[in-house]
Parts: C-alpha cells; structure tokens; sequence
C-alpha cells in the first residue's frame, strides 16, 4: 500500500513537471475583440502593463489557470502579463484566417501563371523537339540511302577494278605476244634477206665462173671442103 502511494506521488510530480512545459509550447490568440488589456496579475485589480492587445495578436502561453479563468502570456515584443482566457483562442480569428487565405490564393495565382508560362515554354520546347527529331530521322533517312548507294557504287568500283586488272594483265600479254611476233618477223626477215644475199653470191660466182670456162668452150671451126 505505501509503495502504491508513493508511486503515485512520483506519478503526479511527473506529470506536474510535464504539464507547463507542455502548456509552455502551446500558442493562443486574442479573439476579435477590439482590444485586451494585459494585467500584471489574475485579476482587473492589478496594474495594466497593455492597454489592449489588438484582435489577431498571436501570444505565447506561460501559464495557465483555468479555474481562475487567467493565462499568463508573452507578446512577440517580449511583454509578460495575464489576460483573461475567454479573449484567447486556439486558431487564428477570421481576420487573419481571411488575410492568410488572400495571401496563399494570391500565391496560389502567381504559382498557376508561372506554371502556365513554363506549361507553355515546355509545350514549345517539346514542339522544337519534334522538329528537331523529325529532321534527325529524316537526315537519318537520306544518310541510310546515301549509304546504300556508296555500298553500290562501291561494289561496282570493285567490279570495275578487277575488270581493269584483268584488261591490264591481257594488255601484257599481248604486248608480250606482239614483242615476240615483232622479234620473229624480223628473225624470218633476217632469214630471207641472207637468203637472197646467198642466191646472190651463188648468182654471182655461177656468172663468173661461166665467165672464166666459156671463152675455152669454143666451137671448133669446120674445115671448108672448099678449102681442099
């Protein structure tokens, strides 16, 4: 039983501990009143340290006694005091909710008019993009039946090329045949010629040696009856 006690004696100083801590973080506003006076203490006897916080301002809670019905707040300027809690709200009031909605539409607009000016330079990039790819592939087109014809072309000047090769090695030939030819013709007309310059010197030496026996190879002369 002490035990139980005092677990929950420990419990409770727990949870006091961590109460204002997290009533320390929470955030109030004043409602739409026109002005809240801040008092130094809980109570309207205490002296003023603001004449009237206007509606919308945002306070940061340090304290609160609920059961009094006073918070003890902070002002963005650093002023401490208490106001009382039927002025403070949870959420900002309908003026600021209102400003801030204006605020987010206006920024919501510019955000809709930059995104339509980028919707629309996009629509024009992907437009150049287009083009471009359609003029790739066309040129693409032209350059794969360039290449075809070059492999045509190039298969024809192989063709042609050993055409000429072959021209070139019969061209050989029969200049090699005609050299011979040539070289024979004259051997024959070398033959010939000194086979005529022979005939000639037989001709020749036939004439006289004719010469040097006819004169010996006289007839006889008949001796004249008439001369008995």
């Amino acid at each position: 039983m002490i035990m139980r006690k005092l677990m929950s004696g420990l419990l409770a100083a727990a949870l006091l501990n961590v109460v204002p801590a997290l009533v320390s973080a929470e955030t109030r506003y004043i409602t739409d009143q026109l002005h809240v006076p801040m008092r130094s203490g809980k109570g309207n006897g205490f002296r003023i340290l603001h004449r009237g916080l206007p509606s919308g301002t945002e306070l940061t809670v340090l304290e609160d006694a609920a059961s009094e019905g006073w918070t003890r707040v902070r002002t963005p300027g650093g002023t401490e005091g208490w106001v009382r809690r039927q002025y403070l709200v949870s959420e900002p009031v309908a003026k600021l909710k209102l400003a801030s909605a204006e605020a987010n539409l206006a920024r919501f607009e510019k955000m809709e008019g930059n995104l339509g000016g980028e919707v629309r330079r996009l629509e024009e990039e992907n437009s150049q993009l287009n083009s471009s790819l359609s003029a790739a592939q066309q040129q693409t087109q032209n350059l794969t039946t360039e290449l075809k014809a070059l492999k045509t072309l190039s298969s024809d000047a192989i063709s042609l090329n050993e055409r000429h090769q072959k021209l070139l090695h019969q061209h050989e030939l029969l200049k090699q045949e005609k050299i011979m030819a040539e070289a024979e013709i004259q051997r024959l007309s070398g033959s010939e010629s000194q086979r005529w310059y022979l005939f000639g010197a037989l001709s020749v030496a036939v004439g006289a040696i004719l010469a040097m026996i006819a004169p010996r190879v006289r007839p006889r002369k008949r001796h004249s009856e008439w001369a008995n």
